[in-house]
Order: C-alpha cells, then sequence, then structure tokens
C-alpha cells in the first residue's frame, strides 16, 4: 500500500511541475514576449520562391558558343501580398517606366486566378534601377527581386533560323510540355523548339521568411528546416554546324533571298544551313516585342521561313541527274546515245524550247550534263515516262521527308494519280518532258538536292542529314551522340555513276560547262547548274518575282569528296552566273580552314 502512495506522489508530482513548465512559457510566449512574436508573424511570412534553371548552351561542332545565358535581375510580384494594387502600380511603374495600367491589370488577374504564384512585371532592369528599388522598399510591399537567365546569342543572326527563338508559352506549348507555367519561357523554332526538354533542365525552389520589406529573414523561429528543391542545369547541344563556313555561307548569300546546305556527303552532318532573309533571335530575349513581331509576320519575303528545309521550289536543270541515272539503268540509253538539239523539242504541234537558241546540236550523256541541254532530256523523259521518272525520283528521296530534325516539306513528285487527284485531269505527254527537266509540277527542298548530291559524291548512299552531334549533361557525361544513318542505297551500277560523274566533273571544269564560274585554281570541284522558270517564257518581264530561281549544286573535292555545297537564289537569274560564285566561296573558305580535327571522313564510300 505505501509503495502504491508512493507511486501515485511522485506521478503527481511530475504531472503539476509539466503543467507549471507549460504555463510558464506560455506566459512567457504570450505575456513576456507577445508584442514582440506578434509583431514578427505579422511582419514575417514564408515565400516559396521559384529558382531558375539555366538552360543548356549550344555549340557549334569545333566549340564555339552559339548560345549561353547570362544573368538578368527580373521584378516579381507575390499577389497575396499585395494590399493596395493601384498605389504598387503607380510607383513600380515611375520606377521601371513600365504602362500603370499594365501593371494594375496583371497584378488584379493575378490575385483572381493565381493567388500564391509570384508574376513578373519587368525583366532584366539595369543595376540602377536596381538601386532605386531597393532604396524605396518601402513603398514597394510584395516585390521580389529574382536573378533568372536570358539566352545570349553570340553571333546576332547567324543560324538564327537553325537556332530558333524562346516566347512566351501559348496553349499549344502548355499542353506539349508539361512542366510549362505562364511565365516559362519555352523553345518557339530551331533547335530551341525540337530540343525544349534537353536544353530547358529542371527549376529549383527555395523557402524563405522575409519582412515587411520583402527582405530575408535569417532568424528562423522553425523547428524544423524547410526542404529546398536543387537546380538541375539544362542540357548541352553541339551541333555539326561550322561556324566559319556558316559565316561566310551567310555573307555570300547577303541580302539575297534564298538558302544554302553544306553537308558533310559521308556522314550526313550538316556543316551549315542557311535560309535569307532571318531573323535576329535577340529581338525576342526578353518577349514579344509587338512592333518588332509585326514587321516580322508582314514582311512579304516570310524571314520565319526556313527556306533550306521548308522552301519548295522547281529544281530546274540540277534534277537532270536524276533522269540520266534512270535511263542508264532502264537501257533507254547508254553513254554513246546521241540525240541533236536543233534548239527545240516537238510533241505535236507544241514545241519544247531548249535554253539555247539555236540548239546544241549533236549530244550524249556526258555532254548534255555539261552543257545542261535540255532537248537531250527531253528525249529521255519522253522515253522514260513519267511512272518511271517519278518511281527513280522518289528512290532519291524527293517527295518524302529526308528524316532531319528540324521541320520541312516533303515536296511534290508528280505522277499520273497525283494530278487526277489534285487537278481531277489526265496526264499529258508534254508534262512527263518539262518534269524531266526539272519544271512543271515537281518542287523540292534544298536540303533534299543536298541529300541527292551528296548520294552521288559518296557512291550511291542516301544519307540522313544530321545537325545534333552531342548531347552533354551538366556534369560533362555524353547522353546521346549521333553516328552516320545510311538511309538506302541507290541501285545503279559504278559505271553509270561514273558517267554522271565525270560529266558533274566536266559541268564545272570542261571548256562548256555551265558551272565554270565554281572553277577553283588548281582543285577539282564536280557540280551542276539549274535555271528554274518560275513564270512561263510567254509572260515574262523585268519584275524581280518573275526572275528565274538560281541553283548550282555541287561536291568537293571531285576525286574523293568530302562535302557539298546546295545554293539556291530566289529570282537570281541563272544558276551559272549567280548560284555558282556562291559555292565557290564556300568551297575555298572550307579549304582554307579545313583541320584534320574536325572529324570530317577524308576516305570512303562507305
Amino acid at each position: 500500500m505505501q509503495n502504491y502512495k508512493n507511486r501515485l506522489f511522485i506521478t503527481t508530482f511530475i504531472v503539476v511541475n509539466v503543467f507549471f513548465i507549460l504555463i510558464a512559457r506560455l506566459v512567457y510566449l504570450q505575456i513576456i514576449r507577445g508584442d514582440e512574436y506578434e509583431k514578427f508573424s505579422l511582419e514575417n511570412r514564408v515565400r516559396l520562391l521559384n529558382v531558375s534553371a539555366p538552360r543548356g548552351n549550344i555549340y557549334d561542332r569545333n566549340g564555339k558558343e552559339l548560345v549561353t545565358n547570362r544573368a538578368s535581375f527580373d521584378v516579381n510580384v507575390f499577389p497575396n501580398e499585395i494590399e493596395d494594387a493601384e498605389l504598387l502600380s503607380k510607383n513600380l511603374s515611375e520606377i521601371l517606366g513600365v504602362n500603370r495600367v499594365k501593371i494594375e491589370k496583371k497584378i488584379k488577374e493575378a490575385k483572381r486566378l493565381n493567388f500564391y504564384t509570384p508574376i513578373n512585371i519587368e525583366r532584366d532592369i539595369d543595376r540602377d534601377t536596381l538601386a532605386v528599388l531597393e532604396a524605396r522598399r518601402t513603398e514597394l510591399k510584395g516585390i521580389s527581386i529574382d536573378v533568372n537567365y536570358l539566352r545570349d546569342y553570340k553571333n546576332g543572326k547567324l543560324a538564327s533560323l537553325v537556332l530558333g527563338y524562346l516566347g512566351k508559352p501559348d496553349d499549344e506549348d502548355l499542353r506539349k510540355f508539361d512542366e510549362l507555367d505562364t511565365e516559362h519561357f519555352v523553345g518557339k523554332t530551331g533547335i530551341e523548339r525540337v530540343l525544349q526538354k534537353q536544353l530547358s533542365g529542371e527549376d529549383g525552389s527555395n523557402y524563405k521568411v522575409i519582412d515587411a520589406l520583402g527582405r530575408e529573414v535569417k532568424i528562423n523561429l522553425f523547428k524544423k528546416n524547410i526542404t529546398n528543391k536543387d537546380v538541375v542545369e539544362g542540357n548541352d547541344v553541339v551541333l555539326t554546324i561550322d561556324t566559319g563556313i556558316q559565316k561566310v555561307a551567310e555573307e555570300q548569300l547577303g541580302e539575297n533571298a534564298g538558302a544554302i546546305v553544306v553537308m558533310n556527303v559521308n556522314t550526313g552532318e550538316i556543316l551549315a544551313l542557311v535560309s535569307s532573309p532571318s531573323y535576329d533571335p535577340r529581338d525576342f530575349v526578353k518577349g514579344m516585342d509587338r512592333n518588332i513581331w509585326n514587321k516580322i509576320l508582314t514582311d512579304k519575303r516570310f524571314p520565319l521561313l526556313d527556306r533550306a528545309t521548308q522552301g519548295t521550289y522547281a529544281p530546274g536543270s540540277i534534277f537532270k541527274i536524276v533522269p540520266a541515272l534512270a535511263a542508264l539503268r532502264e537501257n533507254i540509253i547508254d553513254q554513246d546515245t546521241e540525240f541533236y538539239c536543233p534548239g527545240f523539242y516537238k510533241i505535236g504541234r507544241k514545241r519544247f524550247k531548249c535554253w539555247k537558241r539555236g540548239g546544241h546540236g549533236e549530244m550524249d550523256i556526258r555532254e548534255a550534263i555539261t552543257q545542261s541541254c535540255d532537248v537531250y532530256f527531253y528525249n529521255v523523259g519522253d522515253k522514260l515516262g513519267i511512272e518511271k521518272l517519278s518511281k527513280y525520283s522518289r528512290i532519291f528521296g524527293f517527295g518524302s521527308d529526308t528524316g532531319f530534325i528540324l521541320p520541312e516539306k516533303s515536296g511534290v513528285i508528280p505522277d499520273r494519280e497525283w494530278k487526277m487527284q489534285n487537278f481531277h485531269n489526265p496526264w499529258y505527254k508534254g508534262e512527263t518532258v518539262v518534269t524531266a527537266i526539272g519544271q512543271g509540277y515537281i518542287s523540292v527542298t534544298p536540303l533534299q538536292i543536298a541529300v541527292m548530291i551528296s548520294s552521288i559524291a559518296n557512291g550511291g548512299y542516301i544519307m540522313k542529314p544530321i545537325i545534333i552531334k552531342k548531347i552533354i549533361s551538366g556534369d560533362g557525361n555524353v547522353l546521346k551522340e549521333n553516328t552516320p544513318v545510311i538511309k538506302s542505297k541507290l541501285p545503279f551500277s559504278d559505271e553509270n555513276m561514273k558517267i554522271v560523274r565525270d560529266a558533274l566533273v566536266n559541268a564545272v571544269n570542261g571548256r562548256h560547262g555551265t558551272g565554270r564560274n565554281a572553277r577553283i585554281k588548281d582543285q577539282l570541284v564536280a557540280g551542276k547548274t539549274g535555271t528554274a522558270q518560275v513564270v512561263s517564257m510567254k509572260t515574262k518581264s523585268e519584275k524581280y518575282k518573275h526572275e528565274d530561281h538560281a541553283w548550282f549544286t555541287s561536291y568537293f573535292p571531285a576525286d574523293q569528296p568530302e562535302i557539298s555545297v546546295t545554293v539556291l537564289v530566289e529570282h537570281g537569274g541563272t544558276g551559272g552566273s549567280v548560284a555558282a560564285p556562291i559555292a565557290k566561296a564556300i568551297i575555298q573558305e572550307y579549304i582554307k580552314d579545313k583541320n584534320p580535327d574536325t572529324g570530317l571522313v577524308k576516305n570512303g564510300k562507305d
């Protein structure tokens, strides 16, 4: 019994002491330090801050920076902390030079829809503005000045249609990329778009206790630390582009509308991809400027169109390579077969003219390619027929995508079925002969032509064009490295391929070659000119829009090919006089800067 009383006494003593300790603690917190903690609770709160992940950098094949990041001071506001939206808008407007009504509208909309989510008011403020904001903190309750990252396009407009630009996400972007919110920028075009997930990384988060002025409070009254989320940097991307070749190609094209594709014939790597006119991605770094955007949209030369991959054109005489090889394989002609060119070809009562008035006289296949005789290929096309001509065109990849990572168009390879579906009319014989010289309904992209000429150069392999060389993580690990992809092998014999290759060498280096303006002393260039009519000869005028498109496609060196160069100048005139000199300058740049460390394959048909 006595033991029971002792235990009861001890238990009672403990309970009473615990009770008095709790009472004492409550008195201390609520009475002695009550005013202090009440003030702290009213004037301090926890903010959940988003910590932006820097996007990955983009480099050229030699490690030169194309796109990096730079730090930006951004002004954000927390809607739930704002007591007087009108006053805050007025003060911010004075400091930032931003329209007051615009700021107030943003804040009120955020209060209604995203009460606890910070919204951006201004990006990339300068240090003087930052100092003013800090000095006037008492008038700016609810603001936060955060460090963000903006894209830094190192070379301005260089390769802009390849690289792309960033912009505010629209509904489609938000559906496609789950991690986005309306305050994130997203890749809109180019590499920035197609590799959005790889480049963007993962944002982190940081909890901060802040005072009434929005300043961080170092004293932490919480017994448990709040867990922050670390930032994961975006992956870096190494392109196959060579900055030196890209720059020369863009300079050579100048203000002309057109496209250039420089390709490693053995690997499919794109060394330069040019489209002109273009735009400056730096104009969109802080967001879309309405005036600049409207100017771009209303530009009748369409600077947002990547002409190298999405521009479709009649190929003109550069297409003659296809019917030449098709006719040789089908035994319609051989290397000695001749056709007489009087300057025209008749089907019924209709005459189809050759580009050379008075004609070329007797021509074999080598001379027909060298001098680009239209009448020879009218004969070839007529004997082949549209079905075989279309079949071999598709073997070269025309009429379908190349497999390129950037958006592209397929072009058109016409035949009887296609015409009936699109025009509800039968196919005529005259349409076959004009298709054989790259005119009529046929349309191709410069990239498709680059793939075609590369296949001639490398021994008959259709290569998938590649522009992404590597993707590298933030800690330096190679996540992906692209290797050459052979899509198919052309069905032509080595003998027939040699006939065409010899003719392409003569077209540049021979006495009567149409590509003489691409000739380089002590070097052997192979190529083919093309002049594609935009309108019929009967309706020709001096107007720019009625001028022919100028083509030239080539490879170098002719004996052991390494690169191909394809040039298109819209409404430029003749390919030999306009496009061929551009290709020559690009090849000369390649010769000058050729380096064994670039990784270019020097030999091998595989």
